[in-house]
């Protein structure tokens, strides 16, 4: 009878410390949660700052349990979080405030680029028939995705100088098919970044037309701080999981912080070699010529939202007779919160 009896306790005991392990594993999860950070080409340097947090484990010192999710263009990338496959993304700013015209909240929570670092290159041998972008009407022009920033660009200079936006045909090309659509003469100019730029220019492939890696270029084109690549995510993300969106910016500011305090060799150490198509010393070499483009602190300068607005009315009617509220595209509380 006391033998049953005990055999009966132990069991329930049993029972109970299972339930206990289940719920600690459930709180363990909850405290860790599993997310997806979408990006429209992970390679470029716009988005390292995303690949190096991943990389150095900073989203795992926050107990994040991240996945990229690397897609052709930044338009794609925004389409996969309004669609609910990804948490957060990775991309250019810009897509904030033109989601707010289409009556969808976003919010960048950490900026990675002070400038844009997009760079229309022309064919080699279009090069002595292309010398402005009134020479590309008409012709095939490589983007990552329409919709996406470099497609943007494409327009924007296309509308800065009294074109039709829409009167050069675009062909999606991404990080990889740029350089092949170049080579076998499919596209006559295209829209890219470093350290795909960079190889095209190394390799003799294509010239650089219009060009913002550096602050004059930035400023001849977009005639004023234009702030790029960062993360963004749903108003309703901010809003309801703080910690989680505090999370991932503390992990982006280190990655920031990182960049600023290490060689451009020791960045590239933390690289896949797979980002590296023209070889590790170009890539080295391109980066060390693009590191000025990385923000500091992450914070969205104070100028930069009003002339990214601006720029893109130039090339969208709908977002020049929508009341956009720009305060509503950004924050940097939680830059100050990580600080």
């Amino acid at each position: 009878m006391g033998s049953a009896s005990g055999r009966a306790f132990r069991g329930i005991a049993l029972v109970i410390i299972c339930v206990l392990c289940v719920t600690l594993a459930a709180c363990s999860r909850d405290d860790q949660p599993a997310m997806t950070i979408s990006v429209g080409g992970q390679p470029l340097f716009a988005y390292l700052p995303l690949t190096l947090a991943e990389r150095l484990g900073y989203f795992r010192d926050e107990g994040l349990d991240v996945r990229i999710a690397d897609l052709r263009g930044g338009s794609e990338a925004m389409a996969a979080l309004l669609g609910g496959s990804a948490d957060f993304v990775t991309g250019y700013f810009e897509h904030t405030i033109r989601a707010q015209a289409q009556g969808k909240h976003l919010r960048m929570v950490v900026l990675f680029d002070r400038l844009p670092g997009l760079v229309l290159m022309v064919g080699s041998r279009y090069t002595d028939r292309v010398k402005s972008i009134e020479d590309l009407v008409g012709k095939p022009v490589g983007v990552t995705a329409p919709g996406s920033s470099t497609d943007q660009m494409l327009k924007f200079l296309l509308g800065k100088h009294g074109l039709n936006p829409q009167s050069v045909p675009v062909v999606t090309a991404g990080n990889t098919t740029m350089i092949a659509a170049l080579e076998q003469d499919q596209i006559w100019a295209g829209v890219t970044l470093d350290p795909t730029a960079t190889k095209l220019e190394k390799d003799g492939t294509a010239v650089a037309l219009y060009d913002t890696r550096t602050e004059q270029g930035a400023l001849d084109v977009f005639g004023g701080t234009w702030p790029a690549g960062g993360i963004y995510a749903t108003q309703e993300m901010v809003d309801k999981n703080p910690q989680v969106v505090q999370s991932v910016v503390n992990a982006a500011l280190r990655a920031l912080e990182y960049i600023h305090s290490h060689s451009a060799e020791e960045i590239a150490a933390n690289m896949p070699e797979e980002f590296m198509a023209g070889g590790r010393e170009q890539y080295i070499e391109a980066l060390k010529a693009n590191l000025a483009m990385f923000s500091r602190d992450g914070r969205m300068p104070e100028e930069g939202p009003a002339n990214v607005l601006k720029t893109l009315q130039l090339v969208d009617p709908n977002l020049t007779r929508a009341n956009i509220d720009l305060a509503g595209t950004y924050t940097n509380d939680f830059l100050k919160q990580a600080q």
